[in-house]
């Protein structure tokens, strides 16, 4: 019985030993591999804008996911929702795929680029640009190159440059700084 005993106590501590092994090798700053990062990037804006004769009203919420599968690569996705109200109401849905590569700069900085392709389905005016996009299904490719601050062990704040070109006939290019916010665990 005494033998048994420490058996089980052995295989304990060995199964003890191997989780906080693989703990210890999931876990780690930003860009360690297995870690899954939560963000809101070009985050929940709300805004009034006026085109020409027509005014408009919009809202943008991009929500994130991405997954670092290798030190500093990660795989993500967002879903993009817009809406436009006023003299032009419209509202789209957007799936994107993308890949990127966390570069460390200092302790609580580091640049993110991320290259993407998105799919955006929706009524005529997809952007609160004005007829930037104007077909009902539009394929965009997207790059992005936020900065971040670490600001704690597991939350960021960040922005940068960020492109978009519709690929296809009569599609526009969206320039400009966005920005960024969100968590890792």
């Amino acid at each position: 019985m005494q033998a048994n005993k420490w058996q089980f106590l052995a295989a304990v501590a060995g199964l003890m030993v191997s989780l906080n092994a693989g703990a210890q090798e999931t876990g780690g700053g930003f860009g360690s591999p297995g870690r899954i990062v939560i963000s809101a990037d070009a985050s929940a804006s709300l805004g009034y804008a006026t085109y020409g004769n027509s005014d408009a009203g919009f809202f943008t919420l991009e929500p994130s996911a991405d997954y670092f599968i290798k030190q500093n690569l990660s795989v993500g996705t967002a879903l993009r929702i817009r809406a436009l109200f006023g003299d032009a109401d419209a509202t789209a849905i957007g799936l994107n795929v993308r890949g990127g590569y966390n570069i460390p700069i200092g302790d609580r900085v580091s640049v993110w680029p991320k290259l993407g392709l998105s799919l955006n389905l929706g009524d005529e005016e997809l952007l609160p640009l004005g007829n930037v996009l104007p077909t009902d299904s539009t394929l965009v490719f997207d790059a992005y190159a936020p900065f971040l601050f670490h600001l704690g062990s597991n939350f960021f704040v960040g922005g940068g440059p960020r492109l978009e070109l519709g690929i296809g006939d009569d599609v526009g290019v969206v320039f400009g700084v966005f920005t960024t916010v969100g968590g890792h665990f």
